[in-house]
């Protein structure tokens, strides 16, 4: 069988579509080798269907501008429908908080560094971000992280910058620092210009940072034939990080947010690793515009992971952390 996987073309998008169809395959060699030769899992393919999104194509503006996060999978998602893809590859942090009911989120792989990185002009053993002088100018594209970088350092200038991870880097040229995410700089092989990387304390995450996502048609819309897409999917996905994209991901939504809200949610399970009921944790922030104060609760749960209903858990577990910030308000 051969798989058409739908996704953008720069550099890390590539990188990261090719590395989850890597996992896909491998994930189902195991399964092949193991039962009868003919299956068609041994011979598993794929090909790569990839293309310019909106998101790609405008860089001279913010995101919020224009249409928020869907710009990046539009595309994509239009290519599922039209039959030119089977399965598309998406950052999951590029994703609105509820995917359209004729498409469905399979799988996600194990999150890769879901912390943001700050890389200096002076380069890895350069000025760290908290010995910056006053008035030094950092290049970030997202208000979430200006809003918890003032709260941190308030006596910086944070200039906004768009394009790809050689675009941003660049603009070192002009600026003390960038920030980025760390998942995307390690995926790419440029850990090595990181200068330090913030704990989740000081910067919260965006929602689904590091989880690449693998999305399809919904049932409803695929053809019958293609449940052996959906077992194929299945092999690969990564259990305990579906749970926590789709804590944080009802957060999102159950709090009506995109990218042009300075909203995120950082959940992970803590406890004995290898239970089979471990505790999640979630963490979220708000921006309060009307009395500009940056507001934070936290939600802890217990989740089964051997449960039918582990993914609702998780779920329940975000809408209840967005009711604590909506008791704030």
């Amino acid at each position: 069988m051969k798989l058409r996987v739908a996704t953008r073309k720069s550099a890390l998008a590539l990188a990261q579509t090719t590395m989850a169809v890597d996992a896909i395959v491998a994930a189902n060699s195991v399964i092949g080798n193991a039962a009868d030769s003919n299956n068609a899992r041994d011979s598993l393919t794929y090909e790569l269907v990839s293309m310019t999104t909106e998101g790609d194509r405008r860089l001279d503006k913010s995101l919020a501008s224009f249409g928020g996060k869907g710009v990046f999978i539009k595309e994509l998602e239009i290519a599922l429908l039209e039959g030119r893809a089977d399965i598309a590859i998406h950052s999951l942090k590029d994703m609105p908080a509820e995917v359209l009911p004729q498409f469905k989120l399979a799988a996600v792989l194990k999150r890769e560094d879901p912390r943001d990185a700050f890389l200096s002009r002076s380069g890895a053993a350069g000025v760290r971000f908290m010995d910056l002088p006053a008035g030094a100018r950092v290049g970030t594209g997202s208000i979430r992280r200006i809003v918890q970088l003032k709260a941190l350092r308030p006596d910086i200038e944070y200039v906004p910058i768009r394009g790809n991870i050689q675009t941003r880097i660049s603009k070192l040229a002009e600026l003390d620092g960038v920030v980025l995410a760390a998942a995307g700089l390690k995926r790419m092989g440029l850990a090595d210009q990181v200068t330090e990387y913030f704990s989740t304390e000081q910067v919260l995450p965006a929602s689904g940072q590091g989880i690449l996502a693998i999305e399809t048609l919904s049932d409803k819309v695929a053809e019958p034939s293609r449940s052996e897409l959906a077992q194929i999917l299945a092999q690969a996905n990564h259990v305990e990080t579906f749970c926590v994209a789709s804590a944080e991901m009802a957060y999102l939504k159950a709090l009506n947010a995109g990218c042009q809200f300075p909203v995120a949610s950082f959940a992970e399970f803590v406890g004995e690793d290898g239970a089979i009921a471990q505790t999640l944790k979630i963490r979220g922030i708000y921006w309060d515009e009307k009395f500009s104060r940056l507001l934070r609760a936290e939600c802890v749960g217990a989740i089964d992971l051997n449960a039918p209903d582990c993914v609702q858990q998780s779920k329940n577990l975000g809408v209840a952390l967005a009711q604590e910030i909506l008791k704030q308000l």
